[in-house]
């Protein structure tokens, strides 16, 4: 409670020393001033992606010089957050509120000023891509698992019964705490809301079951962009789906997904 606490005051609060240059198309749009980060990050519904670093950090200068100038990486950060520098040196405050272990640290912030990520030390752009297309639901690119034989549906007899489980066997908890998805094991399940889930571990069962409408997808996850533009319940897919202001979404597709995150005010207010 008292690192919460202490991050909202550095949020309201602190002010970092402006130097931002012109940039370019091929840049991250970064920002200095951390109360105008916060700010914009909760009227644009936006997480913020804060890099702490320091002028001595050799490391910060290598992610400088060649995570941060991926294209991808780049393309992400400006599409789907709130891009901020933190000098660590000039503002202990936030350091000490963030809990900092070494630089560069790298933190994503919610609206709401909940850490979604944390990550120490250097990360280079290939896994600082991954990372980001599994919390931002913009330009995700990740496609669902190739078919294989095993996988392909089959004509089963009247006697042949397999239990069918929602979200395609999608661990809940994996995806919304690990930020993972995995395949949930037909060993550790719960029935929630008439339907049967499975889980990728027995603690993932456990917590779910201790407060599983944190972990239950919005909507029951129904495809909220097909049932308001065309009035059709579709289920959503979890493959086509993200985390949206601490709540899982799903959509029937990647382009029902592309509407909903040009506009989610629209379909969340109806």
């Amino acid at each position: 409670m008292r690192a919460r606490n202490l991050l909202v005051l550095t949020l309201s609060f602190v002010f970092l020393q402006s130097f931002t240059p012109a940039l370019r198309a091929d840049e991250i749009s970064w920002q200095t001033n951390l109360k105008q980060a916060a700010l914009q990050a909760r009227a644009q519904e936006k997480s913020m992606f804060i890099q702490i670093g320091a002028s001595w950090c050799g490391y910060c200068h290598k992610m400088d010089k060649e995570t941060f100038k991926d294209q991808k990486v780049i393309k992400h950060i400006n599409s789907c957050f709130i891009p901020l520098r933190v000098d660590a040196d000039e503002n202990p405050e936030f350091v000490e509120a963030i809990g900092v272990a070494g630089l560069p640290t790298t933190v994503i912030i919610s609206p709401e000023l909940k850490v979604v990520k944390k990550l120490s030390g250097y990360v280079a752009a290939r896994e600082m891509s991954g990372h980001l297309q599994k919390i931002c639901l913009v330009n995700h690119e990740q496609a669902a698992p190739a078919k294989t034989q095993t996988a392909e549906i089959k004509k089963m007899s009247q006697k042949e019964v397999t239990p069918e489980f929602a979200f395609k066997r999608v661990c809940l908890v994996s995806m919304l705490d690990d930020q993972e998805l995995r395949e949930g094991n037909a060993k550790f399940t719960s029935e929630f809301k008439g339907r049967k889930i499975c889980f990728a571990s027995r603690e993932h069962k456990q917590r779910f079951d201790a407060n599983p409408m944190e972990y239950w997808p919005a909507f029951d996850g129904q495809c909220r962009v097909s049932k308001l533009e065309r009035n059709q319940s579709v289920e959503g897919d979890p493959y086509a789906g993200g985390v949206y202001r601490e709540r899982l979404v799903f959509f029937s597709s990647d382009a029902e997904r592309e509407r909903f995150t040009s506009n989610p005010s629209y379909y969340l207010a109806r």
